[in-house]
């Protein structure tokens, strides 16, 4: 339903825990799900989520192959900034949000796609942290990519951290 009537092509993996989400939501109700049901609660539990973590802002540095970042991160209500480094943009502003919630999470894998086949297409970026073995999924969706990746990335950090 999702790729076919609203383009988010969520990753295999990523497709399976939402397929297990929405059943739960739907015995719960006793009822089947519309097609704008299932994306409004996607986009409710999945996308750009900014409960307990958001970063406010990120200024990097890029010195051959690493990457220095400065990030602005508010955690639980509380601004603070965060020095980190890491292999490019993403792995820089991960590596500073594990300092800010202190969990050694793993960045599993990262996935992207436009959702037009335009230059001002939004992007729709996936992303899945494994901490304690368990995997946990967060979307982003903006027109920037590095800002949907972001996103995606805070996304699973806070579904991480309910």
């Amino acid at each position: 339903i999702l790729e076919t009537q609203f383009k988010l092509v969520l990753p295999p993996k990523m497709r399976e825990v939402f397929g297990y989400h929405i059943k739960s939501i739907s015995d719960h109700a006793h009822k089947e799900l519309s097609a704008e049901e299932v994306r409004d609660i996607f986009m409710r539990d999945f996308v750009n989520l900014q409960d307990k973590l958001s970063v406010i802002s990120a200024n990097y540095q890029e010195n051959g192959d690493v990457v220095k970042g400065i990030v602005k991160i508010a955690y639980n209500g509380v601004e603070q900034t965060v020095e980190a480094e890491g292999n490019g943009r993403l792995d820089c502003i991960s590596n500073a949000i594990k300092k800010a919630v202190d969990k050694e999470y793993v960045l599993e894998s990262y996935i992207q796609h436009a959702l037009e086949e335009r230059s001002t297409a939004k992007a729709a970026s996936y992303v899945s942290l494994v901490l304690d073995g368990k995997t946990f999924w967060g979307t982003g969706i903006h027109t920037d990519i590095m800002v949907s990746s972001i996103r995606a990335l805070v996304s699973a950090v806070n579904r991480m951290l309910r």
